[in-house]
This record gives C-alpha cells, sequence and structure tokens, in this order.
C-alpha cells in the first residue's frame, strides 16, 4: 500500500522495520513520521516483504514483520 502526500520529488527515503505480535489481535503501532522527515513526508509506503512473511511462516504468525518507507521532502518544502 502506498500513500501518495504531495506531487513532489523525495529528498531521501527511510526505511523502517517494524514488529508485531499475536496474530495482529491486540497490536497498534503509533508513528510520529517527523522524526523521520522532520521537513515533511511526500508518500508512505507499506508492504509485507517476502523476508517479512517468512518470519511470519516460521513463527506461526505469533511475530508478524511489516516494512515501511517513508520519502522525505527536503528541509525547505515545510508549510
Amino acid at each position: 500500500m502506498r500513500f501518495e502526500l504531495v506531487h513532489e520529488e523525495p529528498a531521501r527515503v527511510v526505511y523502517d522495520r517494524k514488529s508485531f505480535f499475536l496474530w495482529d489481535l491486540a497490536t497498534t503501532k503509533v508513528v510520529d513520521v517527523s522524526v523521520y522527515c522532520p521537513g515533511g513526508v511526500a508518500a508512505i509506503r507499506e508492504e509485507t516483504r517476502f523476508s517479512d512473511g517468512l518470519g511470519s511462516l516460521v513463527t506461526l504468525g505469533i511475530w508478524k514483520p511489516r516494512s515501511s518507507w517513508y520519502y522525505c521532502l527536503h528541509e525547505a518544502s515545510t508549510r
């Protein structure tokens, strides 16, 4: 899944991997994107990569990693 927030070329891309547990029954992750992108964010992409799915398969879903990418704007682009 990818969310496009602005139509601007990102200055940099930040990769993050989150862990979810117990088949996602009681898992909530709050992400403060300003920690990764102080100048704002152009887009956010999340997906379950092959290695994420493999980790989930090995643990029978008890641990489910997920990969995220944050496409950061230039510092001068803040409003």
